[in-house]
Order: C-alpha cells, then structure tokens, then sequence
C-alpha cells in the first residue's frame, strides 16, 4: 500500500465514499477513521513512516496543524454537508443536534442564517465533553445527533438515533486532486534539491549558504571538511564573523579572493550576493584551500602551454609543392636569417605553428629555447604572469617561489605568441614595452631583467581593421610586424591536396588505397578549415572505409556531396564561397540551379530541396549569379 498520501476520516460516510473514490481512481491510499488524540497519534505515526501529505478535515485537521509541519490537505465544509445531513435526519425527527467544531460548526451556523433551518447547532469545548453533552441533549427530547466518530459512539451509548455528516463527493475528489498535486510538486522540489546537491557536494570548493540574518542555510561537505579542526569541531563561526562576508549579506558587494588561517588550514574565500529584483536575498561563499588553488593553476598552465620550449618542426614538415606555397617558404626562410619580429598572417587551419617553429629551427637561435603561448586560452591575468612573471606574494595563490615569465624562459631564443589579436589592450602596452626595451619586469616587482628574444606572433584575424575599431595599438602593430608573413588557404593550393591525402593517410593508416576519382573529388570540395579540415576528413574516411579502399562514394557519401542524375558532378553547401569566374564546379552548379527553377516555374523551395541546400544558402546562390 501507498503511504506516500494518507486519509484521516472523521466519519463513516466520509471513509465510505473516499474507498469509493479511490477504487475508481486505481489508487491504493490508507485511510484510519480516529478523532482528538488518536487523530495525532497516527498522524505521527505515519509521518514517521513516510507519509507526504494528509487529507482530513474539520477537527483533525486543527490538531495537526498544530502540532505536525505535515502538509495537510482539507475536505472543506460545504452548504449541501450541512443540507444533505439535515434531509436526512428529518426522516426520523426533527428534534435534530448538530454537532460541530471551528469550520464545520460556522459552515453549519451559516447554513442555519441563510435558510432558516430550525435544528439545534452545538459547538462543543472539546471532544472528550461530546459524550456528556449527547446524554443531556438527549434527556432534554433531542432525538436524533448529527456529526462525526464520537458523536456516533455517544449516541449508541445512550440509544438515540445518529446521522453522520455527509460529505460531497465533489469536495473529496477536490482534495485528492490537490493531495497528489501537492505530492508531486514536493516529488520534483525533492528531485530539484537533490540535484543541486549533488552537483555542490561534487565540486571541489566548499560552498556555503548564508540567509540575509547571517544563518548558514547550506553547507556542503567540502565546506565542511575546510572548516573542521583535529577536534572534530566545525568552525563555522570564523566564517560567518568576516566583515566581508557581512557587507557581502548587507549590502551586495562581492568579495574576492580574502585569504584566511582556520585551523590548520590556509583557505581562499570569495563571496557574492544572491538578489532577486534587486533585493538582497543572502550570500554564497566559497573556500578553497590556498595550496590547492596553487596546484591547479600549475596544471592548468601546463595543459594551455604543453608545447614546451623546443620548436619541433622545419620546412621538411610542410606538405606541398604548389608555387604559392614554394614562395611562402622561400619567403620565411629568408625572415629566419633576420632577428626582426615576424607576424604570421591567415585563415585558422594554414600552418601558422608549424612555420614559426621551422623559422626557429631554421635561423641563429636554433639552439635556444622556442616557447609558444596561445594568447586567446588564457584569462587576461593568468596570461599577463604568464608573459612577464611574478614574485613571490604578488597575489594570492601565487608560486611562494614565484614564477618565470615565457620572455625569462625564450632568453636568447624565441617568443611565439598565437592568436596575438585577442590580447588586452593594458597588455598589449605592456608587450610595447618589452618590444622597445627588451627588459621585463615582474609582477610585483621593480627589478629589471634584461632579455634577448625574437618574438614571431600569428593571427586569424584582420589587424588593421581591429587597430580601425580600437581594439589592437596601432604602434604595436608596427612593431610586430616588421616583417609579415602571409599563408596561403588550401583553396589557393589545391595541387597540394593529393600530397597532403597521401601524408595523412600514410601517417594513419598506410595499409588504407585512395582511388584517383576520389583523389579529384576530394580536390574540388572547399575546405573552410584548411589543412586541419582535410585531415579531419581523412581520418574519417580512414574511419568508415571498407576493404582498406577509399573511393569517391565514400568521399560523397562521408561530405554529404549529392550527386546529378550519372553525372559525377556535386553540390555542396559551402560551394557559394567560391569564385564564379575561376572555378568551373561554380559555373556546373550555377547551370544546375537555373535548370532546376526551370523544372519547377521558380519554386525556390523545391529547388532547394533537389539540390540538397538550404533555402538561406539558394537565395545567396541566386544573388551572386
């Protein structure tokens, strides 16, 4: 049986229809008739066993309001109660008593206004006085009692005639509803904050709810582990004393960052304000043992700087032969017999790693270190004292040793910075500095440190359209770019492409034959990402092949490319970005489209679906041609 929603009678009419209820219904809920003290002593009882939600009325239901913080559902009192009791009674008598307590007595009184019933309404003291008020009631000519349980006992006892208080079924269907609405409500708040729990008690900080009095709310068990002494002792009171923490809880100001010695522990401490409209709610704090944070700074610069210091690639790393390409190399080799800086310039996926490394192995520095940092991956003050070093206590969670930055590290050797366009303007001042200077200075410090680096940089990005819109220094750029290096795109190469298959597939699987259809169509199909998209390609028809054989329905079925009638000519979705006047794939498919609205008198739609493209990507096809 279903103890999750619990039935407290006060009558037999009211037990009786609630089975009739729940049998239609297919529901198997408890129901126990009892009334004063027996009322909540099962009441606990099944609170203790489980039971989310109580449906009674009357009475009862003031008893364990009282005295339980269960939710309680109520069978409220209505006119056709009182209406049907007294309908009843009359059958026998109209010598009638009413007995009934707080809502069912003013339900009945109410009822007795408005109709002008005449019957005898009784509102009791308590339900241990019922049995001496039926027996005086009873030798005073009252002939027949309505009420509940013990109204009922009072009136066998004494031999009267006794109706119990009828109850509508719609009032009783209402507070079922309203019970199994509530217990689902409950059901998902459960789920909600068992979630939220779990999700806290997984993470590694410690985190702690404070209400707007300053009283802990959550805490959960990172949290506790922190706070808690050799003792066994939960030193919660240190944390809830801080005047930030305070100001945090009073007036919504954040804190970041407060270092802090609890017990044996050395712990980093933020918190900020939970507002709802503006309204000052509470706080959320949390701590962090300071060594901790340390170490996962550590691991998290060695993760975004695995490249180490050594330049692992040259010019014989670079695939191809096209003459673009020859004239880049040529080109870079020429640079790397320069100490100038050198800024590498072109679309994600061109080779820009690769060629500033091979620049490095290819000049004077060849010996020295190369240390490379990707000036997008890092927070702007993680990468500042990645730059330019720190000192010992130059903020909180610093090494206590302190830490070299990457100029330090490339002394005599080589600075590459990718993704140089991303980088903050307080910080691009400061790498100006360090361009004209050649000396750095640490976070922290005020010693200068002497350095003797060759700085080579790489963006995707349109530098002098970001110096127009203030976002990179004009003077830095200048600086940087003393000499610049342009990449040409694999659509600019695309003679290098069978090369570049035939290093992939060797580098992957040598076993693995490429057909010369399928070389060809791999060279008509553009490649948004480069080098880094055709080797993501090759891997996957390396993948999905069959036979150790890659073949040009397997390049079109892996590409999505859909194929014209037998022709082996395709459409692909990128294909608009080509130039008509140079490519003859463009003009084929161009014809394919005109043929197509032919077919069916304009309609984009359908000719968006034949030709397998977006509708978005048909109307831009059309304005083109």
């Amino acid at each position: 049986m279903n103890n999750d929603i619990v039935i407290l009678s006060s009558s037999t009419d009211f037990t009786k229809k609630y089975c009739n209820l729940l049998k239609k219904k297919n529901l198997d809920y408890p129901i126990f008739e009892a009334t004063g003290d027996k009322t909540l002593e099962i009441g606990m009882h099944c609170i203790a066993q489980g039971t989310k939600v109580i449906i009674t009325r009357g009475k009862n239901l003031n008893i364990l309001r009282k005295n339980t913080n269960a939710a309680l559902i109520d069978v409220r009192y209505t006119y056709e109660d009182v209406h049907f009791s007294l309908k009843k009674a009359k059958q026998y008598s109209n010598k009638i008593a009413y007995f009934g307590f707080d809502l069912a007595y003013e339900t009945a009184l109410k009822f007795k206004n408005i109709s002008g019933e005449d019957f005898l309404l009784v509102k009791p003291d308590s339900v241990e006085n019922i049995d001496k008020m039926v027996k005086k009631l009873s030798n005073h000519g009252i002939d027949i009692f309505i009420g509940g349980i013990t109204v009922a006992r009072a009136a066998k006892k004494y031999g009267v005639k006794n109706i119990m208080i009828q109850v509508d079924n719609a009032s009783l269907e209402i507070a079922l509803n309203d019970a199994i609405s509530v217990l689902n409500f409950e059901l998902e708040r459960r789920k909600s904050y068992e979630t939220i729990k779990q999700i806290l008690n997984s993470t590694g900080e410690g985190i702690i709810g404070i209400d707007q009095y300053c009283e802990i709310t959550y805490i959960n068990n990172r949290a506790k582990k922190l706070l808690t002494d050799k003792n066994n002792n939960l030193l919660i009171d240190q944390i809830l004393n801080l005047s930030n923490l305070k100001d945090t809880v009073k007036y919504g100001s954040a804190a970041y960052n407060e270092l802090l010695e609890i017990g044996n522990n050395s712990l980093i401490l933020s918190s900020r304000p939970i507002k709802i409209d503006d309204n000052i709610f509470g706080a959320v704090a949390t701590i962090q043992k300071s060594d901790y944070i340390q170490t996962a700074e550590k691991e998290i610069r060695k993760k975004l700087n695995t490249k180490g210091h050594i330049a692992k690639k040259t010019f014989n790393d670079i695939i191809g032969k096209s003459q673009i390409l020859s004239i880049a190399i040529k080109k870079a080799k020429k640079f790397a017999k320069s100490d100038s800086t050198i800024l590498i310039t072109g679309k994600s996926g061109t080779g820009k790693e690769i060629f500033a490394q091979s620049i490095h192995n290819y000049s004077e520095r060849r010996n020295e270190p190369f240390v490379a940092i990707n000036c997008a991956a890092l927070p702007k003050s993680i990468l500042e004292s990645e730059l330019f070093g720190y000192v010992k206590g130059a903020f909180t969670g610093a090494r206590p040793e302190g830490k070299a930055g990457i100029f330090e590290l490339a002394h005599n050797g080589t600075v590459f910075l990718d993704e140089l366009g991303e980088m903050s303007e307080d910080i691009q001042i400061k790498l100006l500095r360090v361009i004209q200077e050649k000396e750095i200075i640490r976070i922290g410090d005020d010693k200068v440190i002497p350095i003797d680096v060759r700085i080579i940089s790489a963006t995707n990005k349109n530098l002098l359209q970001r110096i127009e819109e203030n976002k990179f220094r004009e003077d830095l750029y200048y600086r940087l770019c003393v000499l610049e290096l342009e990449l040409p795109t694999l659509e600019e190469r695309k003679e290098d492409i069978p090369l570049l298959v035939k290093h992939f597939i060797l580098k992957n699987a040598p076993d693995i034959k490429i057909t010369s259809e399928a070389y060809k169509l791999l060279q008509k199909i553009p490649y948004q990402g480069n080098i880094r998209h055709l080797n993501n390609i090759i891997e996957r028809l390396i993948a999905l092949c069959d036979n150790n054989i890659i073949d040009e329905y397997l390049v079109s079925e892996v590409l999505n490319l859909k194929p014209n009638n037998s022709e082996k000519i395709f459409l692909h979705p990128h294909s608009e970005e080509k130039n008509d006047n140079t490519s003859e794939i463009i003009k084929i498919e161009n014809q394919l489209i005109k043929d197509s609205l032919k077919k069916h008198n304009g309609n984009k739609t359908k000719v968006a679906k034949e030709l397998g493209m977006s509708y978005t990507t048909l109307w831009r096809r059309l304005k083109k041609m």
